[in-house]
């Protein structure tokens, strides 16, 4: 990456929290009819979420590679989260996490790069641009660390 395509985030002060979403599988029936027990199983991406936090060690087995590369991705647009909500069990209803994010240094790419299994030298985030590829923000941390679930948001989606 060239130097001069490098750019810090505008009005984000180094180690700064922000609240974004993530969405994710449900393969349980967690939220549905005042279900509140987690469910247990490894198949369960949302309820070892909850259960233990983001883990990047689970990244591998549940999803591909990003376009920030291998990070937890969130974003500031529900809707943007709500796209990777899946069910696996029957239900109606889907799931949303609003997380607690640290950004730390972030810096704003435009241009995919797969291959990233860290921010670049210097920084601690990644921040997607709405732009060129992009048509909603995206805020990659790639540190067990720097996201904490916060609420877990049900809500019914026909």
């Amino acid at each position: 990456m060239r130097p001069d395509t490098l750019h810090t985030a505008r009005n984000l002060s180094a180690g700064n929290e922000n609240r974004r979403w993530h969405g994710t599988l449900r393969a349980c029936n967690i939220g549905d009819n005042g279900q509140t027990q987690l469910c247990g199983s490894k198949g369960c991406p949302l309820c070892a979420i909850i259960k233990t936090s983001f883990d990047m060690s689970f990244y591998s087995t549940q999803t591909g590679k990003g376009r920030f590369g291998r990070g937890h991705y969130t974003s500031s647009t529900s809707s943007k989260s709500n796209d990777y909500s899946r069910n696996g069990a029957s239900s109606t209803f889907k799931a949303l996490l609003l997380n607690k994010v640290v950004v730390g240094r972030g810096i704003q790419m435009e241009h995919d790069d797969t291959s990233l299994t860290a921010p670049p030298a210097g920084y601690d985030s990644v921040l997607g641009e709405v732009g060129k590829r992009l048509n909603y923000d995206e805020l990659i941390v790639y540190k067990d660390e720097a996201i904490l679930p916060s609420y877990l948001v049900i809500y019914d989606s026909p």
